[in-house]
């Protein structure tokens, strides 16, 4: 009796059990959804690890000079001017709601 007889025969259990299978052996998963989410997962943990040692290690002189340094201020764009719309009649000044509706519909 193989390991791949003890997997269930519905495609999906099956799917679920091999991928979890593998994850308990520390293997990437066959699904190409959960491949995708197990990439996702190792880049999050990557630039965690990346940050940890970034936040680790002391800024260098430079790089402390250029952060002391203040930005050039900078206008705020313009925000563009819209028309303001005309406010639509309120629906029940002509016989708003479903039943108006209806009223309307059918030429009443």
């Amino acid at each position: 009796m193989s390991m791949s007889d003890m997997l269930p025969t519905d495609a999906v259990l099956r799917r679920h059990a091999i991928t979890e299978r593998n994850r308990l052996l520390g293997l990437p998963p066959t699904d190409a959804v959960l491949k995708r989410h197990y990439a996702q997962w190792q880049a999050a943990q990557a630039a965690q690890a990346a940050q940890a040692a970034a936040a680790a290690r002391p800024a260098a002189p430079a790089a402390r000079a250029a952060a002391a340094a203040p930005a050039v201020a900078r206008p705020a764009p313009a925000a563009a001017v819209r028309p303001v719309a005309a406010a639509p009649a309120p629906a029940a000044a002509s016989g708003g709601g479903l039943l108006g509706w209806i009223k309307r519909l059918f030429g009443g």
